[in-house]
């Protein structure tokens, strides 16, 4: 089995990295044939995103920055779990999370890693910690993922008072040994995860705007050539949605784009 570990911090091997080896160290202690790979995205080639549109509108082929985009997708793709892990910047992940997420937009639109079991880790010094992880949580997952975990570490700067210091860490110890064993438990059954309410909705949103969009853009292609676009799919892949939950995913759908202005609408008369 193999995790691959892409690490969002600019400061590279700081709090986000140590509470990582953390989840490794728990999870080495239940499987020892577990590898772990760790991508470090402070020192790695992964320029900034120029908007020009193009892996939207032809495929991600067409991207004209030539850098390490392409290694990173093969690594995620061939790994058995990832483990996303940020600090937390004012709110939201950092800003070397936030242009690793922008380079792979279009996996958004043609979602590549359907049902991989993923992980999502966030460290703060205070607060943040919810918002981020369900931010990112909500971001991977729209390229196929399934997180089956999330966990929040405080690592408070400054001085700590030695009686809080050990109940923040006992407290931050318990969540790091259950959050592992609940990950790697994910990982070796393999069970594809039932998606949420949200997830549902946001799969039909797309299925609604992709099987009327334009039938030479990449997003058209790939839907099509998925299956997606059919009327019985349900879901990236395979899984079984109660009636009422399907009724109403369409009744919102309809109603969102019902409500959607067109660009033909903002024209000025």
């Amino acid at each position: 089995m193999k995790i691959l570990v892409i690490i969002g911090s600019p400061k590279g091997k700081g709090n986000t990295y140590n509470a990582v080896k953390k989840i490794e160290e728990q999870i080495t202690k239940l499987d020892t044939a577990v590898e772990f790979e760790y991508l470090l995205l402070k020192t790695t080639n992964l320029q900034t995103c120029k908007g020009c549109f193009q892996c939207l509108k032809k495929g991600e082929e067409f991207c004209p920055i030539k850098d390490e985009q392409k290694q990173i997708e093969d690594k995620m793709m061939n790994s058995d779990g990832v483990i996303f892990a940020t600090p937390v910047y004012v709110y939201n992940v950092s800003w070397i999370m936030k242009n690793f997420i922008d380079r792979f937009a279009y996996i958004s639109h043609r979602p590549h890693f359907n049902g991989k079991h993923a992980m999502v880790i966030a460290t703060t010094g205070a607060v943040g910690l919810k918002f981020v992880l369900s931010l990112l949580s909500f971001e991977v997952g729209t390229w196929g993922f399934s997180v089956t975990q999330k966990l929040g570490v405080i690592c408070p700067p400054g001085k700590v008072q030695d009686n809080d210091a050990k109940k923040l860490y006992k407290n931050t110890e318990k969540h790091m040994i259950k959050a592992s064993k609940a990950f790697y438990n994910s990982l070796s059954t393999n069970s594809p995860i039932k998606p949420s309410f949200i997830k549902l909705i946001s799969f039909n949103l797309q299925k609604y705007a992709f099987f009327s969009a334009d039938k030479t853009l990449a997003d058209y292609k790939y839907w099509e050539n998925k299956g997606w676009l059919k009327n019985n799919a349900e879901y990236y892949y395979p899984v079984k949605t109660n009636f009422i939950k399907k009724l109403i995913c369409k009744l919102i759908v309809k109603v969102w784009y019902l409500n959607t202005p067109r660009p033909s609408d903002l024209k000025a008369n």
